[in-house]
């Protein structure tokens, strides 16, 4: 992508020249280094993904190791690039001293003003406490949303971003650990990806690159303190200034006279609450997130921009080479599982990416955190469990060849089986215990003793004798016309004319829109009209009205009748196809009680739920009066 003007390259001449004698060679005085061939593959990548200008590219930084070495990177090797992209900075308002000393020696360095974006409303961490409560007491995802997200989200808006740069890498953490160096649906560059931490150290050292000076604090212990310890005041730790980052530290430096039995430095910054020294040959991330069960800054996870997938990447799980494919179903040859219809609605969502960012049916562990929280353990919102009931437990470690009506469509690989509370699953999701209430009904009288959870591989969609067809959000995304809103439309009952009405209506509502009717064809509850039935009558009402603005299509979805929790469930779904908006009526996802007729959620219930957490999914609702 890069064209290199006349000026452009005398310029990185002249560069190169300073640099060659002064650094660049000493790490090798004979052959090149792994080093050098890292800063070349640099060069390749940056030059394959990014625009030469630098208009539209945002470089966010945190100002831990990684982010500063990519600084230097770009403003020595692109510095007309360096000049047109935009650095952001987020001040949570929580951030360490020696973090925003450091932000103002980057921007002195390099001379370039890296704007910062804090909390809406704060300039203070009183303001914050004031507005939004203080750090400790708060949710953290919560405090993720209003101290990250939302200013990140806002940054990214202001600078009109149109590519990402992130200093992660794969050696990173489990989460990190297929990450790619481009990812193509997210316009991202991790130029880092294949560095590892000892790369990133030498190059500080050679390219004598800032860095935090709390790198430069040594905790010695006569006893283990425990990492969720450790942000604590008054621990039985002596603080030490080794006058220079731990990394060049000898042991003896790093553990002084007498020897202390722990020693503990900081590899890496987040907030002052959440960050805590580490043993110096543990993970930098081991001393991120302590106390707390996501691994990941929300920023990587919980995108909300509208038109992102939920999580930020659109997940497919198909799997499509030959050898892969046989392997899975020869480990899985003595093992086989029936899905029911309900049942293979959710392995079809999970494979093409519609329960993005899910990999799989659900844990314990993520189980009990939708149910509590409504939250994925990466504190992305979810509204009800994806999990796969069976009558028999499945050990850890087996692979299931899981069928539809004899046709193999995937393998799971299971992680672990367990007994679910379905008591606190019926409080939680569906408000209620009763069974009158068809959705807690199904869950205890037909669902089984037991959740598996485990990863999904993907071998073929579920055929069906509906006939209809159901298209993947990947594939809806390529229909949508590009620059345009997006307007979801979810019905489980067949459409007639007041619903178009209703559409045309939403249409003017969001200038530059178009419609994508997107109604339930899979199970729903007793009583319903077959989604075969249903889809007959959206077929004819769109050969009847003809609009060009109107995208139809079907979704493979088994309604549970979870009310407000379904609604959130929904604009998820929605927002994976691509929609940034989602129109929610009269009761949706409602039901009444099988006994006495009475509606178990009020008519508009869903509605003030969905419209409390729009901002944080990125999905705009469009309020429809009742028909």
């Amino acid at each position: 992508m890069f064209r290199f003007s006349n000026k452009t390259v005398q310029l990185k001449s002249k560069l190169f020249s300073s640099l060659a004698r002064s650094t660049f060679f000493r790490l090798s005085s004979t052959k090149r280094s792994e080093l050098d061939y890292k800063i070349e593959q640099f060069q390749n990548d940056v030059k394959r993904h990014l625009p030469s200008s630098g208009d539209g590219v945002v470089l966010a930084s945190a100002f831990i190791v990684s982010d500063n070495v990519l600084v230097d990177l770009f403003h020595k090797n692109f510095p007309e690039f360096f000049s047109g992209m935009n650095i952001l900075g987020v001040d949570t308002l929580h951030l360490f001293p020696e973090t925003l000393d450091l932000w103002k020696r980057m921007e002195q360095r390099y001379g370039k003003r890296i704007p910062t974006f804090k909390p809406l409303g704060c300039e203070t961490r009183q303001d914050f406490e004031r507005i939004y409560g203080q750090a400790e007491k708060l949710s953290h995802a919560d405090f993720d949303y209003y101290s990250k997200i939302e200013p990140f989200e806002r940054g990214l808006q202001y600078f009109k971003k149109e590519y990402l740069i992130t200093g992660r890498r794969a050696d990173q953490g489990n989460a990190r650990i297929e990450l790619a160096i481009y990812e193509e649906a997210k316009k991202t560059l991790n130029p880092l990806a294949q560095w590892s931490w000892n790369d990133v150290l030498k190059y500080i050292d050679v390219y004598d690159v800032p860095y935090n000076r709390a790198h430069e604090y040594a905790f010695r212990s006569e006893v283990n303190i425990d990492a969720k310890e450790r942000h604590k005041e008054n621990l039985p730790w002596t603080k030490v200034d080794l006058k220079k980052p731990f990394w060049r530290a000898t042991d003896v430096e790093l553990r002084g006279t007498p020897p202390a039995k722990e020693v503990y430095v900081y590899k890496s910054f987040g907030d002052m609450h959440t960050s805590v020294p580490v043993h110096p040959h543990e993970s930098e991330r081991s001393g991120r997130f302590v106390r707390l069960v996501n691994t990941e800054c929300g920023i990587h996870t919980r995108a909300n921009h509208p038109g992102a997938p939920h999580g930020g990447v659109l997940v497919d799980l198909m799997v499509t080479d030959p050898s892969t494919r046989q392997t899975l179903i020869s480990k899985s040859q003595n093992t086989s599982f029936d899905l029911t219809e309900r049942q293979a609605c959710d392995v079809e969502l999970l494979i093409n990416g519609g329960f993005s960012p899910l990999k799989g049916f659900m844990n314990k562990k993520e189980y009990d955190s939708v149910v509590h929280n409504m939250r994925l353990l990466e504190l992305q919102l979810w509204g009800v469990p994806i999990v796969l009931d069976s009558n028999e437990p499945r050990q850890p470690g087996e692979h299931i060849l899981l069928k539809y009506k004899d046709q193999p469509v995937a393998v799971l690989e299971v992680e672990e089986s367990y007994i679910p509370d379905k008591f606190n699953e019926a409080l939680k999701i569906y408000g209620t215990v009763s069974l009158d209430h068809p959705g807690v009904s199904d869950l205890v009288l037909n669902r089984g003793k037991y959740y598996i959870g485990g990863k999904i591989h993907g071998l073929d969609i579920p055929k069906r004798s509906d006939g209809i067809e159901y298209r993947s959000p990947a594939e809806i995304r390529k229909e949508l016309p590009p620059h345009k809103s997006v307007v979801a439309f979810q019905c489980r009952n067949p459409i007639h004319r007041a619903h178009y009405e209703l559409l045309l209506r939403a249409q003017k509502l969001i200038p530059n829109s178009i419609i994508l009717v997107h109604p339930t064809c899979g199970p729903t509850q007793p009583g319903d009209i077959d989604g075969i039935v249903r889809h007959r009558t959206y077929q004819t009402l769109q050969k009847e009205v003809h609009n060009q603005s109107f995208l139809w299509a079907y979704l493979p979805y088994s309604m549970v009748m979870a009310g407000p929790r379904e609604a959130i469930q929904h604009m998820i779904i929605r927002k994976n196809f691509g929609a940034t908006h989602f129109i929610i009526g009269r009761d949706m996802a409602g039901t009444k009680s099988t006994i006495t007729g009475q509606d178990f959620y009020g008519p508009f219930d869903a509605q003030e739920f969905a419209l409390k957490h729009q901002k944080e999914l990125g999905i705009s609702v469009v309020p429809a009066p009742e028909l």
